[in-house]
């Protein structure tokens, strides 16, 4: 049976904002029968082939990261704590999201359910928005401990740390939440058959308004941060080592000052010794 909606996006994120007139998936979707590129058995074996070649990257990568940081006691450092965090963001997106994804490219119809369609929508929000949050965490230890190091000692503690990946990890989820609300299964007609596709309904919500704050919380913000701690990084150690070279040309110099002191003190004596011997 053929049902129509509008203002809706599917899986992929793309939008389409409709008139009074209502228009089936099919046409939203732009497929016609004998033209839809994924039919074709060339492009199937070319998008499984480099979605496996980026499962494997990112399923075993990020798993042997996190082993390693949580076995070796040597590597229990501040930095490498973040770090495992992140790679505990990027092997879900692995894990649930990338051959679901490519599900979607392969088969219009949604095989999955209607619960797997709106955890693929969260998890993937989840993964996204703790890796981005997480690289501002780690810009901003890594700042403190460069340019504030004292500073870093006394304020950024590991249990302090440790908090605020658990804040890092449960604000991301709270974000990512209303996709549970906003994205459901749903049957209509794509190329003369009833399928089932999982979509998000843009009716639930001022989609314009949250792409607006999508992007500046996701994106701008965490860019503009990153840019200016990095810039102050890049900066102080410059000027560091600006002092350093200084400090050893300066010391060079005290040394070559020095034993041409001695050196001279040493010719000195060694006169004073030829001429005793002389009138002796």
């Amino acid at each position: 049976m053929e049902k129509n909606y509008t203002e809706i996006f599917n899986v992929t994120g793309l939008s389409i904002s409709e008139n009074n007139d209502t228009t089936n998936l099919s046409n939203y979707l732009d497929i016609e029968d004998e033209e839809y590129i994924f039919d074709r058995t060339y492009i199937r074996i070319i998008f499984i082939t480099i979605y496996s070649i980026v499962f494997c990257l990112c399923f075993f990568g990020n798993l042997m990261v996190i082993l390693v940081v949580t076995i070796s006691r040597r590597l229990r450092s501040i930095t490498n704590f973040f770090l495992a965090n992140l790679a505990v963001a990027d092997f879900c997106v692995g894990l649930f999201c990338v051959f679901q994804n490519l599900s979607i490219y392969l088969a219009t119809d949604w095989i999955l359910g209607d619960f797997l369609c709106k955890m693929y929508q969260f998890i993937t929000s989840l993964s996204y928005t703790a890796s981005i949050f997480i690289l501002v965490v780690i810009c901003t230890e890594r700042y403190f401990a460069i340019i504030h190091p004292i500073t870093c000692k006394q304020i950024l503690t590991p249990t302090r740390l440790r908090l605020v990946i658990l804040a890092v990890w449960i604000t991301s989820a709270l974000y990512s939440a209303p996709k549970f609300f906003w994205v459901n299964t749903i049957t209509t007609s794509i190329r003369g058959s009833d399928e089932t596709v999982c979509i998000a309904n843009r009716k639930k919500f001022n989609s314009q308004l949250f792409d607006m704050v999508n992007f500046v919380l996701l994106y701008v913000i965490p860019l503009a941060i990153m840019t200016i701690l990095y810039t102050r990084i890049a900066v102080g150690l410059w000027r560091s080592s600006r002092k350093l070279e200084r400090h050893l040309n300066a010391y060079s110099n005290g040394l070559q000052q020095s034993f041409r002191r001695k050196s001279s003190e040493k010719k000195v004596n060694i006169k004073r010794i030829d001429t005793w011997f002389q009138f002796n």
